[in-house]
């Protein structure tokens, strides 16, 4: 990993003449990062969390890296700066925490039930759930979302595909939490949902639906499929701006 080029002056072995010295500021040391390369033509620095990487061409050499991450060092901690304050913000499933739920900021109450659910009112996320503590509320809570989403996302999908012609190519609707994705089509006709997106308020999790179902007609991000992805959701731009402001609370 690398460091800063800067090397540091030596002090004088005198203790009077340390208070008469005057050290240069020392700049920010680069973080560590991990390079992962393959046949692209350009290096391109992705932050993630406390966690950067550099994707760089075959051809490139260490040093060269080494350069481009120096080039691009305050970027980074700009960029892990923000991550962090991000973080800060994720949800807390502790009592009197906080959770972001269909747009709100709610105050967290843990209410001990043999019955899992959810109740929200102008002010509280309350969740009954058998256990409070520890593990307790995160598993609840994923149980209740997950219910959710299967009684919700599979009926709505299936309805959309048949709508846009390919309700043939819909095989399964399916259900995982993931770390960056909310959803996920596959060429075998499978689409995979975050069940984390039932967070969210119910027009993105329409345009999350609208989304996944249009790759079964385009498989790609091209201009053909973002157009009919307008034609089933107009405003589809609005709510992609909300996932990349918001979506960091959603994420447990």
């Amino acid at each position: 990993m690398t460091h800063s080029n800067q090397a540091s002056r030596a002090l004088s072995a005198h203790p009077q003449d340390l208070a008469a010295t005057k050290v240069a500021p020392t700049l920010p040391v680069a973080p560590p990062y991990q390079v992962l390369r393959s046949r692209r033509k350009t290096m391109v620095i992705h932050v993630r969390h406390e966690r950067v990487e550099v994707r760089a061409p075959h051809f490139v050499s260490d040093r060269e890296i080494e350069r481009f991450v120096e080039n691009h060092r305050e970027w980074i901690q700009r960029q892990l700066d923000r991550k962090a304050q991000q973080d800060a913000q994720r949800l807390d499933l502790r009592e009197a925490g906080s959770i972001f739920y269909k747009g709100r900021s709610l105050r967290v109450r843990l209410q001990r039930a043999t019955r899992e659910s959810i109740e929200v009112t102008d002010t509280e996320f309350v969740l009954f759930c058998r256990n409070t503590s520890g593990t307790g509320p995160e598993r609840a809570l994923q149980r209740c979302l997950l219910a959710q989403a299967q009684a919700l996302l599979p009926a709505r999908s299936r309805a959309l595909a048949q709508y846009l012609g390919v309700g043939d190519k819909l095989r399964e609707v399916v259900f995982r939490k993931t770390k960056t994705k909310w959803g996920h089509c596959t060429a075998s006709g499978r689409i995979q949902f975050n069940w984390l997106i039932m967070l969210a308020p119910d027009a993105i999790v329409d345009y999350m639906i609208c989304h996944e179902v249009c790759h079964l007609h385009q498989m790609n991000h091209s201009a053909r499929f973002w157009s009919l992805v307008e034609s089933v959701c107009p405003d589809y731009r609005t709510y992609v701006k909300w996932l990349r402001k918001h979506e960091h609370r959603l994420w447990l």
